[in-house]
């Protein structure tokens, strides 16, 4: 984390990298931050590639994650036009995948020139300042909530929690480096709990488990990174129970869900099986092309479906594999599956070369995609788009970044 910044070399690219750390830390409060932090980088990219060009010649990605995303954007960009349902529609829906790819690119970009650790420090500044939001809101001292639904808390929270545990096994020469590195994780595991989804708990237990078997970070690490987190929080969260008995309910109703996993799976998925099922429908018609890039509630209302009982009219199909079937067919599918496995062995391979501290990033990174890939299963990191999905890109961009011409590390 206290890895040496490279000087950056002109103003276009200081104003790249603002734009791109301002985009970072305002993420979680919506899309126009980030887009505002966008546009100052791209403008920086303009006066980039007006004053030294060569910069941007020089390759930044992967080889293989640049060939994979050509395809996915070509292919996208296809089968919309396949199905045009409209200008407004194409750029809607063709803008979704396209933020992935420069999500990752302008990461991989910045992080190749000066290394990631200024990246490290905005991430947790930005993620601490939403988990004390998070937790103000929820204890009624804030009248405002940072995220709509608590879904989106859930998501946010499982993306952030492998870099709160890489900030809390680390060694430093302060003693209040390492309470703050352990509160970190406090903060994100009462976050996660706050969202009562059991989704997003299940995923965050899975992610602490590959987290801590890809890191080893030893006895030392497992104790104050984690052990004495899990108490706190433990200790904190029966607090909550007692201030707001309506919390204890909501605990006791996301068990109940979890429990209900081999009897009434409907009701484990909150219905979900009944937006899926509908889905099927839709993919059988076109299994190759799909049906591009819409939103998901546009077409369901163009295929003239009921609303369905519990449910309504579903907004998002709820899973990332029905999701890509439903856009872009089996070969988008395979597209999208393939760059997140191509991430995943990145950031692996990153992790086993890197002999210093800087591996716990790396293991946090590949532990994230990984987790990320089961998330799947019951949301989707493109359906959150607005707050949380460029956050997982500047992540994989980590793993898919090239190290500067005659530099060891990225």
């Amino acid at each position: 984390m206290n890895e040496p910044l490279a000087k950056t070399p002109s103003w276009p690219m200081s104003l790249i990298a603002f734009g791109f750390y301002f985009s970072l830390f305002c993420d979680p409060w919506g899309p126009i931050p980030r887009y505002f932090g966008w546009l100052l980088s791209i403008i920086g990219i303009v006066g980039l590639f007006i004053l030294q060009g060569s910069k941007l010649r020089k390759p930044v990605l992967d080889p293989a994650v640049k060939i994979i995303i050509y395809i996915m954007i070509i292919w996208s960009v296809f089968t919309t036009l396949l199905n045009f349902y409209g200008w407004y529609h194409f750029g809607k829906g063709v803008s979704n995948p396209l933020e992935a790819v420069f999500g990752i690119w302008l990461t991989a970009f910045v992080v190749s020139k000066e290394g990631t650790g200024r990246f490290q420090k905005v991430w947790w500044a930005s993620s601490v300042l939403i988990f004390v939001a998070c937790i103000l809101q929820a204890v009624n001292v804030l009248k405002f909530s940072v995220f709509s639904h608590h879904n989106t808390l859930g998501l946010y929270a499982v993306v952030t929690l492998p870099m709160s545990l890489n900030f809390a096994v680390r060694r430093y020469d302060s003693r209040l480096l390492y309470v703050i590195s352990s509160l970190t994780v406090v903060l994100n595991l009462i976050a996660l709990f706050l969202s009562f989804s059991s989704g997003p708990w299940l995923v965050g237990g899975i992610e602490i488990l590959l987290f801590l078997i890809i890191a080893r970070p030893g006895k030392y690490g497992l104790f104050k990174g984690l052990l004495i987190p899990l108490l706190i929080t433990a200790i904190l969260g029966f607090a909550f129970a007692l201030i707001q008995p309506t919390y204890l309910d909501l605990f006791k109703r996301e068990i109940s869900q979890l429990t209900s996993f081999s009897g009434d799976f409907s009701k484990f998925t909150t219905n979900r099986t009944r937006i899926w099922e509908k889905t099927a429908h839709l993919i059988s018609q076109k299994p190759i092309t799909g049906w591009g890039w819409i939103r998901y509630k546009t077409l369901f209302l163009m295929s003239n479906f009921e609303a369905i009982p519990g449910v309504g009219i579903p907004v998002e199909p709820h899973n990332m594999y029905i999701q890509l079937l439903t856009y872009g067919g089996f070969p988008l599918l395979i597209i999208v599956v393939g760059l997140m496995l191509r991430g995943a062995w990145l950031a692996w391979m990153k992790f086993k070369s890197c002999k210093g501290e800087n591996k716990y990033l790396y293991a946090a990174v590949l532990a994230t995609i990984l987790a990320i890939l089961v998330y799947s299963m019951g949301g989707s990191v493109f359906a959150a788009r607005q707050k949380i999905g460029f956050l997982f890109w500047a992540l994989y961009g980590i793993a898919a970044a090239l190290p500067e011409r005659g530099k060891g590390k990225a």
